[in-house]
């Protein structure tokens, strides 16, 4: 089980580093896909903060998993509101599940956490 916490973070931090980076800057293909949104530039680069930041805090967790109970819950919410955004905007299914499968791993995180730092404080 802690591998599988391990990959799976590691996995995680990498997707919301890559997704996060280019909302930071703000480079156009993001900036069309905010717009179809309608979500703002100043809230898409703080989501992009968001995703970069939860990337540190999944790496940090495979040494604290705690951290990564907490930064998993996060990253959950943050896709919950993405699935928000799409319905909102009336995306297709396909359109959401990118958000709604990150939010799924970022919930596996959380309970291996969870049970990685109860066998560790034991």
């Amino acid at each position: 089980m802690h591998t599988a916490f391990i990959v799976l973070s590691i996995l995680l931090a990498l997707e919301m580093a890559v997704i996060g980076a280019p909302k930071v800057v703000q480079l156009n293909a993001v900036r069309i896909s905010a717009e179809h949104l309608g979500v703002s530039v100043t809230l898409d680069r703080t989501i992009g903060v968001a995703q970069m930041a939860a990337a540190a805090g999944l790496l940090l967790g495979i040494a604290f998993p705690a951290l990564s109970v907490l930064t998993g819950a996060a990253v959950c919410l943050l896709m919950c509101g993405a699935v928000g955004y799409h319905i909102k905007a009336h995306d297709k299914l396909t359109a959401m599940l990118p958000a709604v499968v990150t939010a799924a791993v970022a919930i596996v995180i959380v309970v291996l956490a969870a049970g990685t730092a109860t066998t560790t404080n034991l």
